[in-house]
């Protein structure tokens, strides 16, 4: 194999695997807590888990860069490894997932979270 076609076969393979991380990272990561959210409606981050417990800071819709740190009830992750992009969806709405937004820490239901 001459020198040549050695780095063409390598720049392929790069392409490739460009590609192929592109398209894992858009359905998001294996775990539900390596995934990052955006906001999919007007909302807010709470200080509590309950329902009407105190507002921290507003959420906008559109707000990205939303980081998961836990949630109740727990995910299988099994179902969210393996699930689809709607699954993983369906998984959220009967969830309240403790969040961090630009540095503040609060509670969103998980319905308003979707995964980028």
């Amino acid at each position: 194999m001459s020198l040549k076609s050695a780095f063409a076969g390598l720049a392929c393979t790069a392409a490739i695997l460009f590609v192929v991380s592109d398209v894992a990272v858009a359905k998001g990561a294996q775990s539900p807590y390596d995934t990052i959210y955006e906001v999919v409606a007007n909302t807010s981050l709470r200080s509590a888990p309950e329902a009407g417990s105190k507002v921290k800071v507003p959420l906008d819709k559109g707000t990205k860069g939303v980081v998961m740190r836990w949630c109740r009830d727990e995910f299988n992750f099994r179902d969210w490894a393996y699930g689809s992009l709607s699954k993983r969806r369906k998984m959220l709405q009967t969830r309240v997932c403790e969040v961090q937004v630009n540095g503040t820490i609060g509670f969103v239901d998980g319905k308003y979270l979707d995964p980028m």
